[in-house]
């Protein structure tokens, strides 16, 4: 029985295969890289206004946890890249290896970032110490609840690839979980250098 679906469920993009996700994805990245880059550019204000707070606040951060976490991140993109690539060819047993690797090392990130915070909090070291902490705290904080709600993305993915993969549907949304997931490791690649290198002493 052939399967009807809604052409306004599907925006026009999804008319072309190899077009990859859907417009509605492509508007929601669009929008939150918008947010992140106001962020960005008000910290970068701060910055310039109080130099020497920012550098020696900055000093507290250790450059090799965030470049684990850059690792974390690259890594599981690339593993991501497999799973959509699987999910296209109609591999559901490849599609769910890839799904496992990226949530993994997704988690890896997770775990690193938890215990960052944990050593700050630790310190002494709040959202209220000052200005700087504030920006790291949010920023890095946004960055966490992204990363978290692509895990969450990628697990039901992962739970629905032995019955879904094949279907155009399902190749749509593992897509979409996938852009957003480069858009995250995307934003830590901004984020990473701006918070623990640039202008470090």
């Amino acid at each position: 029985m052939t399967e009807v679906v809604s052409p306004s469920l599907l925006p026009s993009s999804d008319t072309n295969p190899d077009h990859p996700g859907t417009s509605g994805i492509w508007t929601f990245v669009f929008i939150d890289m918008i947010v992140f880059l106001l962020f960005f550019l008000v910290y970068l204000s701060e910055r310039n206004r109080l130099p020497d707070l920012f550098a020696e606040s900055q000093a507290t951060l250790d450059p090799m946890v965030g470049l684990a976490s850059t690792i974390f991140l690259l890594t599981s993109s690339w593993c991501m890249v497999g799973a959509v690539q699987s999910a296209r060819s109609g591999n559901a047993a490849r599609t769910g290896s890839w799904l496992n690797l990226t949530g993994l090392l997704g988690a890896g990130f997770i775990v690193n970032k938890l215990l960052e915070y944990g050593g700050k909090l630790d310190h002494g070291i709040s959202p209220v110490s000052n200005g700087f902490y504030s920006f790291y705290f949010i920023i890095t904080g946004l960055h966490f609840a992204h990363v978290i709600g692509g895990l969450c993305f990628i697990a039901h993915c992962r739970m629905r690839a032995a019955a879904e993969v094949g279907r155009r549907d399902y190749r749509k949304k593992i897509e979409n979980v996938g852009l957003f997931w480069h858009f995250v490791d995307m934003l830590w690649l901004f984020i990473f250098p701006m918070l623990y290198l640039a202008g470090a002493r």
